[in-house]
């Protein structure tokens, strides 16, 4: 099975970074790529494989590190109202839309409640930080990683 991890945020603004950190952490043990905002990059670093795990920091209003786990029996169902900014969800269906044969046949979407994505900081908040290990382990365990 060949899969990936693609981390998204910004490295500059405190926990934006959480999705970074956590592919930087699993790289090497699976292909990783980082993306600092939702685009099309993320289908064209998909293609290809045959599971994807995408991991954002969101803002749901959620208590600051928890875990939001979101699969395609999910997100299938979910449309964004903006007319320029596409979501995640949107950008993944027009994905399958035009390249079906090569999208991954699982994706999985986690995403890590923040605390501060304003602050110019290189650091996550503790409760952000803490997060890591448990998103970490879900990766590991959805994606059949066993590390010796």
């Amino acid at each position: 099975m060949k899969a990936i991890v693609v981390g998204i945020g910004n490295p500059n603004f405190k926990d934006d970074a959480v999705g970074l950190k956590i592919a930087e952490k699993l790289d090497g043990l699976v292909d990783t790529v980082s993306l600092l905002n939702i685009s099309f990059q993320i289908i064209d670093s998909i293609l290809g494989y045959d599971r994807a795990v995408i991991v954002d920091g969101v803002k749901s209003g959620a208590e600051p590190g928890s875990i939001l786990e979101f699969n395609t029996d999910y997100w299938g169902n979910i449309y964004a109202s903006g007319t320029h900014n596409l979501s995640i969800f949107e950008i993944l269906r027009i994905g399958y839309s035009l390249f079906s044969d090569e999208m991954p046949e699982e994706i999985k979407i986690i995403g890590v409640e923040v605390e501060d994505v304003e602050t110019l900081s290189r650091q996550l908040s503790p409760s952000v930080e803490a997060a890591i290990p448990e998103v970490i382990s879900k990766i590991k365990e959805y994606l059949g990683i066993k590390e010796f």
